[in-house]
């Protein structure tokens, strides 16, 4: 396919929402392992609210779920979930199935790997006697899946909504994280935090693996707004709002060359609108963060459904 042709749609939907649900795979993944270390040892009443504060996080409403091992179980391995492990493994596998012929047979295998993987972990019992080691093993089957995409695939169209899959789904797990820990105006007090305040920010920058990272920009004394400020404004930090709209922005822009499209349309500018506001906001600008964190998250949902009606589900008169 030469690049001013446009790819299929429903390879373009494939190639995107195998993306999306192998990240959400590694988020949950990720999210349940922050959990599992951080609830040691904690009051059953701490550990009842971090249970609600982690299904808050994946957007699930409570359901009677009150143990760390049941909150485990679930979010491992319940079919009829879709934020839970199993359920987006086997969506991705199935997505990419579908469109065998775009991936490298290194992507492939790898994907494979990893659903055969979780498969084989539950019915060994090695999630439950090692879940540690478990969840370590979905978050580098996903690391090493994204790897071999950028290195064994053409970075075309299908790279693209791939990146755009990823990206999105990355964006919209961050905010609904940080919309669930910043709950008050707490985040912007200054100064030494208590010590069960100061590992719920811990949790909160490894839930998106950028303690080490933020102690490089600022200092191991964690606050809030400093980590607010991180983790939306970062240009630099992979998993930044801002890193996530800036990616999501050059793929579209890439795609409009590649396909033809017009760069002046509701998709664009609405990408666009967001990219440049995150630029030029501040921190320090914010006073109600929960409002301003929903409010880019409705324009994020606004491009996904752009999207879907620029390249994926579109008017038939519009492609002739």
């Amino acid at each position: 396919m030469s690049n001013q042709q446009t790819m299929l749609s429903r390879v373009a939907d494939s190639l995107y929402w195998m993306s999306r649900y192998l990240e959400r795979a590694e988020h949950t993944g990720r999210l349940l392992d922050v959990h599992l270390n951080s609830t040691l040892d904690a009051p059953k009443k701490e550990e009842l609210a971090r249970i609600h504060r982690l299904q808050q996080c994946l957007s699930v409403a409570p359901n009677g779920i009150d143990t760390t091992e049941g909150l485990l179980e679930h979010f491992t391995f319940a079919a009829d979930d879709t934020t839970t492990i199993i359920t987006n493994v086997t969506l991705a596998r199935e997505n990419a199935r579908q469109i065998r012929e775009q991936l490298s047979s290194e992507m492939w295998t790898q994907l494979n790997t990893l659903y055969l993987s979780v498969l084989a972990a539950r019915s060994s019992g090695l999630w439950r006697s090692a879940p540690h080691d478990f969840y370590i093993m979905v978050k580098e089957g996903a690391h090493l899946f994204q790897g071999i995409t950028d290195a064994t695939m053409n970075h075309g169209q299908g790279w693209h909504f791939i990146q755009i899959g990823r990206y999105l789904e990355r964006a919209l797990n961050l905010l609904n994280l940080l919309y669930v820990h910043f709950q008050d105006e707490t985040w912007l007090e200054r100064g030494d935090v208590g010590t069960q305040r100061y590992f719920e920010l811990v949790a909160i920058l490894k839930s998106v693996t950028a303690f080490e990272a933020y102690c490089k920009v600022y200092n191991p004394n964690l606050q809030s707004r400093w980590i607010a400020e991180f983790l939306l404004f970062n240009e630099a930090f992979p998993r930044s709002l801002r890193f996530c709209v800036d990616t999501i922005q050059a793929s579209l822009l890439t795609l409009a060359d590649a396909t033809q499209r017009n760069r002046g349309t509701r998709l664009y500018r609405a990408s666009g609108r967001l990219q440049s506001s995150l630029s030029y906001d501040e921190i320090s600008d914010i006073t109600d963060l929960r409002a301003y964190i929903s409010s880019v998250k409705e324009q994020l949902l606004d491009i996904h459904v752009m999207l879907y009606g620029t390249f994926v589900n579109y008017p038939i008169e519009t492609a002739l």
